[in-house]
């Protein structure tokens, strides 16, 4: 192919209308995808997924009837998602993918029904598997589009952002085999295709090459080149040395690949490597309980000199984000009290240099800031101040569940590698499915590095609390969670539970009992990637005063792998036929290094996983 189709996450679509011929029981959904940004989440349904849309026929409109989604199929989060509303209920059964699609790479992608099983496919491999088991709307007038999904109207919701290219539907599931072989491939024609769009530049409309439905072009447009198509196969990289975490002489370390090219084209091997040094350290700062210092007349400097103290400090610090345990103010019910903490928190927003939008922050609702206290969902006050809209335009804001702030999620960065923390309110009998929205951001952010915050997980004695109990119960076999916070019991506790080798630390801190409502005391979390540690420690600006007792600063392992400084280019091999490799110089003894090699031909380019070593002292 010559081009593709780019769609700017805003408002682009391409619009088939009704297309009666794509209403399928049973279906495979295809396409080139390229995703260049985050775009915009339609959702299918009650139940559902949001999905930022690749390919579908329909969205989420009613229940029970032919307004009902046919079949929709996108990005859920950093993965792959898919979903359909059966003819008999109305019911979604959505299916989540596995592996996250990296932006700025085209992939291909694919989705399979075969009247039972839900498949998905990244880049010809089987990404999930779930029994569904019912009828998808066949009938459903709802619209089928490219980069949005329409209702039966033909209004669009959602946005992709990024482009598209060969995009093809087929009338029955396709086997692995069959999507793996002719991924690489265009196809005008075949049993059982009945959609196929090639989108190439200079089409008024995108033209279906196997079936009536050309699609409306509206604000997309062709940019080439598009995905690699009819040029044979990538490399495939058989073996890496040397072996992920090995510990080797500083003065002999060798990086090698071993290839292989089904079209025999000559290839490059390009080796890129960075330290991980003490300077790509980073910081999370956690506010405990601030409800005392809101009160009428009551150390309010306590509450503004932390968040002061966070935003002069953050580049000292490399401070990232700012994480609220909740209990924000006193009594959820008095205005006054919620006007000094928005006056605090307003601190962390101010703009400043390397902070466009000020800094990352989230809060949760702990059982003050419900009114009437410890009722879930009493939360009028905090949504007034801290709700939906306080937050909406922030790029780090990830969403919230139902139509409040009640639960939410937020997003940064930290060495080139996403940090997803999720807040819950205070809620002694959490929801089942409160509890499954929050796995499922942590699961659709599969390389995200995934921290609770709640009001009350840990109690007094290092035990935890109903609620506590239920998200761990939740999370614990969540490969990417690997903290929780929590205040509201005035204490220092924490805990490490392991499940089937999964790690997860738990941190209890709360200073409300001591004077002056806790002295102003925050916890500093520090990040270190080139030892796999986060040391705690425990401080108050406003009397520049530092808790060093066990239970106020301690180190734990934590493994952070991904993050860290700029790669650099540490060899290139041109011509490579089925191995290369290069001894590297300048290694500095009992430091860790990560190391990738990118291999490519005339036409394709493919990238090993992310591997370290550790040089000995």
């Amino acid at each position: 192919n010559t081009s593709a189709l780019a769609f700017d996450g805003v408002d682009d679509a391409v619009s088939m209308g009704v297309a009666s011929e794509l209403g399928l029981a049973t279906f495979t959904v295809e396409a080139w995808v390229r995703r260049d940004g985050k775009g915009a989440a339609a959702g299918t349904g009650v139940g559902g997924l949001a999905l930022v849309p690749i390919a579908g026929k329909g969205r989420g409109e009613d229940d029970g009837s032919n307004v009902d989604c046919n079949y929709q199929f996108g990005f859920f989060g950093d993965v792959l998602g898919a979903d359909f509303e059966d003819s008999a209920t109305g019911l979604n059964h959505p299916i989540v993918g596995a592996t996250t699609v990296s932006w700025g790479i085209w992939h291909h992608v694919a989705a399979t029904y075969d009247g039972t099983t839900w498949r998905l496919y990244l880049d010809g491999k089987l990404d999930a598997e779930v029994e569904a088991n019912a009828t998808p709307r066949a009938d459903s007038i709802q619209h089928f589009g490219l980069g949005a999904a329409f209702n039966s109207t033909g209004v669009a919701a959602g946005a992709l952002l990024g482009a598209l290219d060969e995009v093809r539907v087929w009338d029955h599931a396709r086997t692995e085999a069959e999507i793996d072989a002719d991924k690489f491939k265009t196809l005008t024609s075949g049993q059982g295709l009945v959609g196929r769009w090639a989108l190439e530049n200079g089409e008024a409309e995108a033209a279906n090459s196997a079936g009536p439905s050309n699609g409306t072009i509206t604000g997309a447009l062709y940019e080439t080149p598009g995905a690699v198509l009819d040029l044979g196969a990538p490399p495939t990289i058989t073996q890496e040395s040397p072996d992920d975490g090995a510990t080797l002489d500083a003065a002999s370390v060798e990086l090698e690949v071993t290839l292989d090219d089904p079209d025999q084209k000559p290839m490059f091997v390009t080796f890129h490597l960075r330290d991980l040094s003490e300077g790509d350290d980073f910081t999370i700062v956690v506010l405990p309980d601030t409800q005392y210092y809101t009160r009428p007349g009551d150390n309010h400097d306590y509450f503004y000199d932390q968040t002061k103290w966070i935003m002069d400090n953050a580049d000292e610090y490399n401070i990232v984000a700012v994480i609220h345990n909740g209990d924000i103010v006193d009594n959820g019910g008095v205005i006054s009290q919620w006007n000094v903490a928005d006056q605090a928190m307003s601190t962390l927003e101010a703009p400043q240099d390397g902070f466009p939008e000020g800094m990352p922050y989230g809060v949760c609702v702990g059982n003050h800031d419900q009114s009437p206290n410890s009722a879930d969902n009493s939360t009028t006050n905090f949504n007034v101040y801290f709700g939906v809209d306080r937050f909406a335009d922030k790029s780090y804001y990830g969403g919230h569940y139902a139509d409040d702030n009640d639960e939410n999620w937020f997003t940064f960065q930290a060495g080139g590698v996403d940090f997803v923390v999720v807040n819950f309110q205070y809620d002694l009998t959490p929801d089942d499915a409160v509890l499954a929205w929050g796995r499922s951001i942590f699961e659709s952010h599969p390389e995200a590095f995934g921290i609770v915050n709640s009001h009350y997980i840990v109690g007094g004695g290092g035990n935890f609390g109903a609620q506590g109990q239920a998200i761990y119960d939740t999370m614990k076999d969540v490969q990417n969670v690997h903290l929780m916070t929590n205040g509201h019991v005035a204490n220092e506790k924490r805990r490490t539970d392991e499940f089937e080798g999964h790690v997860i630390h738990s941190m209890l801190a709360d200073y409300q009992g001591r004077p002056n409502g806790g002295g102003g005391l925050l916890r500093i979390w520090e990040f270190s990637p080139a030892n796999d540690e986060l040391t705690v420690r425990t401080y108050s600006p406003t009397d520049d005063l530092w808790e060093t007792d066990e239970e106020s600063e301690f180190t734990l392992p934590v493994k952070l792998d991904g993050v860290g400084g700029v790669f650099q280019e540490a060899a290139k091999l041109d011509p490579v036929t089925t191995t290369a490799k290069t001894v590297l110089s300048g290694l500095v003894p009992g430091r860790t290094y990560e190391w990738y090699a990118t291999v490519g031909d005339c036409a394709h380019a493919v990238t090993t996983p992310l591997r370290s070593f550790t040089t000995s002292p």
